[in-house]
């Protein structure tokens, strides 16, 4: 037994029928909802093509970063990955599995891609579908669906970043912990303290202006934005001001700004654009985040190659 025999016995219990078609109901939920509201909000039937574009899209690129590829995914990770090696090891298995002709840190990496793949599989057809649905209950023009997929590359690329780096992360806890118990409550609130204790955070800080230089960079919440939209402007699409400000609020990335005055009343039109926070470069964030989440893996392998298992 060794890590390519690890990798594929964990992705084929990953990919079982049931938890895969539980995962994408769960993240069509809100898509759903989302369509429904803004159908018996927005009269989209009278809107110019430029505005049917501006508003869906911006409903779908909130979506992703909120919930495809948001705070389910980041939950579900964490809890996948946390219970890979506490759970064996409550259940008596972890003790015939390094009994096996494999070495510990094969355990660990054979566990870790197999959820890589298994979750990249999900997000795709997640990232996929959620246009369409959108499409299909919303009467919008065809070319509102087009611009929706031409994000669809650079969302995938992005969930796929979210899934390495918390996977790495949960994973890691789970070799350094022994109570299965403690790390899924530990990663759960790590993630909530991220898509919402750091948003309240920021303000504070800011505030008491220590957020620049020093805050900013224990900030996961603003990293994760930052890397966003890295990939977001890889796709070449220029968001809107009311999808910058919304994005500013969550994650800081934009000057957040109330959404009321987002207009110049002496001209009469919407700014072209929200200034753009600088607090960090977007690949400083994105490969700082990377590195760190690496660093803890390989630290949870060398702690799990030293436990004593019984």
């Amino acid at each position: 037994m060794r890590f390519h025999t690890i990798t594929f016995k964990t992705l084929s219990d990953l990919l079982r029928i049931k938890r895969s078609i539980v995962f994408l109901i769960i993240m069509m939920i809100l898509p759903v909802i989302i369509s429904i509201i803004l159908n018996t909000t927005f009269n989209l039937t009278s809107m110019t093509l430029a505005n049917q574009v501006q508003t869906v899209t911006l409903f779908y690129i909130m979506l992703v970063f909120v919930w495809i590829a948001g705070l389910p995914l980041v939950l579900f990770t964490s809890v996948t990955c946390g219970d890979f090696i506490t759970k064996e090891e409550q259940d008596g298995t972890l003790l015939l599995l390094v009994s096996k002709p494999v070495r510990k840190y094969e355990i660990i990496l054979g566990k870790y891609f197999a959820f890589i793949i298994n979750i990249l599989l999900l997000e795709i057809i997640a990232i996929i579908i959620t246009p369409l649905i959108m499409y299909w209950l919303l009467p919008i023009d065809p070319y509102v669906l087009d611009t929706m997929a031409s994000l669809i590359p650079s969302f995938i690329f992005y969930a796929m970043f979210i899934a390495i780096t918390f996977g790495a992360l949960a994973t890691a806890l789970s070799c350094i912990s022994r109570s299965r118990f403690k790390t899924i409550m530990v990663l759960v609130a790590l993630t909530l303290g991220i898509f919402l204790g750091f948003m309240f955070f920021r303000g504070i800080m800011i505030g008491v202006d220590v957020y620049d230089p020093y805050v900013v960079w224990g900030d996961v919440n603003y990293h994760m934005g930052n890397s966003y939209m890295y990939f977001l402007d890889s796709s070449g699409y220029r968001i809107t001001p009311p999808s910058q400000a919304l994005l500013g609020t969550l994650t800081g990335t934009y000057s957040a700004v109330d959404m009321s005055i987002l207009y110049d009343q002496d001209i009469g039109a919407m700014y072209p654009s929200i200034p753009r926070t600088t607090y960090v470069d977007q690949m400083v964030s994105m490969l700082g985040w990377l590195a760190f989440t690496m660093l803890m893996l390989i630290v949870g392998i060398l702690r799990f190659q030293k436990r004593e298992i019984k």
